[in-house]
């Protein structure tokens, strides 16, 4: 009986001394990373775009909003598919060897190297698709984040439209609607917060991103514009901006500032960093908000 008391205290001591780590570790990153950033940490520096301030990466306002419309764009390409995708597995098919097939597919998408989904997209949107895309560009982009988020948001969807009660639909069918009418007024409005909280994370997914941005969407120092410009080598010689342009993020502003540290104070890194940080970090307690305020409501 001791022996076995023991042991339950030594699991629970080491469990909690885990939770312990895990914490101490996550506070002592954000701690170094603000410490570091307090220098050049200031509201000029954040609500300056990074043409008008005079240097290289003094001023990260078109990366902020580069990253909201780059995020947001990939998720409202990305979205209608997921969703299409999770309806269909949940209400449609039947398990057999192609849905278990689709859904290892979805599986290894969801776990595909970000790298190589930015070298596939750099070759297919960037190069081969140029006369649409107009090269690195919000479109493209948008569309390669939106392959990267695109199992987040079915996974979410898909476990959500599940808690759907039997009998809702059931009671649907017998009052004479048909398999899409219950869909659309009884499966997707009683699951649409958890299909939020997948479409807010896949926000986060999409902003905290590097690897696919970089090979993608490029860069720029300028402002997101909106117009049609004259240019040749794409459809019609008109680009559309801001799909057709450049465009600036977060994750490659605060990679410039460490690959260029001889010319950037590497205060404007870390500083960068804490402001992605504070993105993420918004972006995710919405999510929780979202799925909180679901499970009690």
């Amino acid at each position: 009986m001791r022996k076995r008391k023991f042991k339950q205290k030594l699991f629970i001591g080491v469990c909690g001394l885990s939770a312990v780590i895990t914490a101490s570790l996550l506070i002592f990153i954000l701690g170094f990373i603000f410490m570091r950033a307090i220098p050049s940490l200031s509201w000029d520096y954040i609500l300056t775009a990074e043409v008008d301030a005079g240097g290289f990466n003094e001023g990260i306002a078109n990366a902020i909003v580069g990253t909201i419309i780059l995020a947001t764009t990939s998720v409202v390409v990305a979205t209608p598919l997921a969703l299409a995708v999770a309806v269909y597995m949940t209400e449609y098919s039947k398990e057999n060897w192609f849905t278990k097939t689709l859904r290892f597919m979805i599986d290894l998408l969801a776990g595909m190297p970000s790298i190589v989904l930015g070298v596939i997209g750099f070759v297919l949107l960037v190069i081969s698709l140029k006369y649409i895309t107009g090269g690195f560009s919000l479109i493209a982009g948008a569309i390669a984040l939106a392959i990267l988020v695109l199992p987040t948001i079915e996974r979410a969807a898909e476990e959500s439209l599940k808690t759907v009660p039997r009998e809702l639909k059931e009671g649907s069918m017998a009052l004479g609607s048909t398999k899409w009418q219950c869909i659309q007024k009884i499966v997707v409005p009683y699951s649409l917060s958890g299909i939020i909280t997948g479409v807010v994370l896949g926000i986060g997914r999409a902003a905290e991103e590097s690897a696919v941005v970089v090979l993608t969407a490029g860069y720029t120092q300028f402002m997101p514009r909106l117009g049609l410009f004259p240019k040749e080598g794409v459809f019609m010689n008109t680009k559309l901006a801001p799909l057709q342009e450049g465009i600036a993020s977060l994750p490659i502003a605060v990679y410039h500032s460490f690959e260029f540290s001889h010319m950037v104070p590497i205060e404007n890194g870390f500083a960068t960093a804490t402001v992605l940080i504070a993105v993420v970090m918004m972006i995710n307690l919405t999510a929780k908000t979202i799925a909180w305020k679901y499970r009690i409501g």
